[in-house]
């Protein structure tokens, strides 16, 4: 074997099987092979018609003197995302009959990490508004004031 012996070659030979053998184990354990995930959410631009017209659950995540500046989308729940358990104690109930959940905030940053937060804890679709309220502001949505105690 030219400029390979024998023992290198039974040495590659073990580490290749080892290396197969592991990802076959692997498949053979799980049943499955690896696949890139799907994801759990979904980050997109929809107007308040579109979102009413899903009948989902539409979350304002924002702060209250976010929904007292700018105003708030009529018929939204207004819960601060604190963190995802705190949230998914005020909504979960809200939630149990498997009805997507949409969230927005000011410009869909806080509420695409929330949804990812969400995504493995709940069955729902989760739908983030990319663009937040600024965009719905910007496409001249008009804001009902933020009917609530803390505002």
């Amino acid at each position: 074997m030219s400029g390979m012996t024998r023992r290198h070659f039974i040495s590659y030979g073990i580490g290749a099987l080892t290396v197969a053998g592991a990802a076959y184990g692997w498949v053979a354990v799980t049943g499955a092979r690896r696949q890139p995930a799907a994801p759990a959410f979904a980050s997109r631009f929809m107007t308040v018609a579109e979102m009413q017209a899903t009948g989902a659950l539409i979350v304002d995540i924002r702060r209250p003197d976010e929904w007292a500046e700018t105003g708030v989308i009529d018929g939204a729940r207004l819960v601060t995302f604190a963190s995802p358990q705190s949230f998914l104690n005020v909504v979960g109930p809200e939630l149990a009959d498997g009805r997507p959940l949409i969230l927005i905030c000011r410009s869909g940053n806080r509420s695409s990490l929330a949804a990812e937060a969400l995504a493995s804890m709940i069955p729902n679709p989760i739908t983030s508004v990319a663009g937040g309220m600024s965009q719905q502001v910007a496409q001249g949505y008009q804001t009902v004031r933020a009917d609530c105690a803390i505002c």
